[in-house]
């Protein structure tokens, strides 16, 4: 399981990223996460005709190793929970406590 090298929360807005790769993994872009129906959590390119998204994305290499994730409001639990949910299914650790993460990395 492969762990994040950083996490950063923005203290006002709560935009929070936690990061695998460092800055110099090729970036192809990013993908919104969703939870479909069934409960579980997909990747979408936002091309698709449905480009709504949860609140979640993932940024990705061209080779589709993950960099990191985009949460828009780490205090919403369920934007958690897709972001840690995909995680897991990807073998990449996540923090049980972002905004404690982001003050560990800092320091």
């Amino acid at each position: 399981m492969k762990n994040p090298i950083s996490v950063t929360v923005d203290p006002k807005s709560g935009l929070g990223y936690v990061r695998y790769l460092d800055a110099s993994a090729p970036f192809d872009g990013s993908l919104p996460l969703f939870r479909d129906s069934d409960g579980v959590v997909r990747d979408r390119p936002f091309c698709d005709v449905d480009s709504s998204w949860d609140g979640v994305l993932i940024d990705v290499t061209p080779d589709d190793d993950i960099i990191a994730f985009e949460i828009i409001d780490v205090d919403e639990p369920a934007l958690v929970a897709i972001a840690r949910d995909f995680a897991t299914e990807n073998d990449l650790a996540f923090p049980s406590n972002i905004r404690a993460a982001a003050a560990r990395t800092a320091a």
